[in-house]
């Protein structure tokens, strides 16, 4: 094979780095031992010209650009951010087939130790979809993720009353207020409100295509959600339902930054996704107590 040279019992690529002087100038890479399979050649020949997968850092860098970009929107930063931020300060350094079952077991029960165990599961299903991205492009053998127990975790069972929706509604800043107005009257996901535009406003109703499957889903107009969208798009400035203050698409860190200024406000402890089960729980309930909470605004108005 061309510029593969044994030299005693290895063997090498020879690289053609110039000429200097007047002189050809070489430099020689191990590849292994001279009795080498054709098979393990090629591997470690593709490790020579990929000489950044040869650690995991490198597959972890080649999955952000490669394989990410094809993943939801909304799981692209958070993705990245697990990556940069837990795993190539754990795991960077090592050889992706060095990495064993152990290290996976050992890492999830330090993050429990710490308090995050289901944070640590959920920066191992990061991890193996890096693990699965390099054995795709040939940088490792296995998946080390396979077969170790995660942490265990519990469902979030909090249920917000309707004492405790009335006064995050009565307290929150309009563009919030709409927000959660309509994810209560929806049930949708967060990220799909934010990314409500007007063309999904149907004549029947709203249309969202759900981040999560991919599914289409359709509520239907009532007398309180259509209420809502009105005043929400007459803030609106760009292509949105629901903006910010400023008639802009809100951000998710936007939302979690107006959710600690209302739990200061209200003292509730329950978070933006808890609307989502106490839209399914309440079911036709919840139509009621919108239609309680406009009157009960509108005396207050009068008095």
């Amino acid at each position: 094979m061309k510029n593969i040279c044994r030299k005693g019992k290895s063997l090498y690529f020879v690289e053609y780095l110039g000429r200097h002087q007047g002189k050809p100038r070489y430099k020689w890479h191990r590849l292994g031992p001279a009795d080498m399979t054709p098979e393990e050649l090629n591997g470690a020949l593709w490790r020579l010209q990929n000489r950044g997968l040869y650690r995991l850092a490198g597959i972890m860098e080649h999955y952000i650009q490669n394989r990410l970009p094809k993943r939801a929107f909304s799981t692209q930063a958070e993705y990245e951010r697990v990556i940069r931020a837990r795993l190539m300060p754990d795991f960077g350094q090592m050889r992706p087939d060095d990495v064993s079952q152990q290290d996976i077991a050992m890492y999830l029960e330090h993050r429990e130790q710490e308090g995050s165990g289901p944070g640590g599961n959920r920066e191992m299903a990061v991890l193996s979809s890096v693990f699965n991205h390099g054995m795709r492009i040939g940088a490792c053998h296995f998946n080390p993720t396979y077969g170790v127990r995660r942490n265990e975790e519990h469902g979030r069972t909090r249920y917000v009353t309707d004492e405790e929706l009335r006064l995050a509604l009565r307290l929150a800043p309009p563009a919030l207020r709409y927000l959660l107005w309509a994810t209560y009257l929806t049930g949708f996901r967060q990220g799909d409100m934010r990314r409500l535009t007007k063309d999904d406003l149907l004549p029947a109703g709203i249309r969202v295509r759900q981040s999560k499957d991919g599914k289409h889903e359709l509520r239907l107009w009532t007398d309180s959600l259509r209420k809502v969208v009105r005043r929400a798009l007459v803030r609106s400035q760009c292509d949105r339902v629901f903006t910010n203050a400023y008639g802009r698409p809100w951000t998710k860190d936007a939302i979690g930054n107006a959710m600690q200024r209302l739990k200061a406000k209200t003292g509730a402890d329950w978070h933006f996704h808890d609307l989502r089960a106490k839209a399914e729980s309440d079911h036709k309930q919840g139509l009621g107590l919108m239609r309680r909470y406009t009157r009960a605004r509108k005396l207050q108005a009068v008095k």
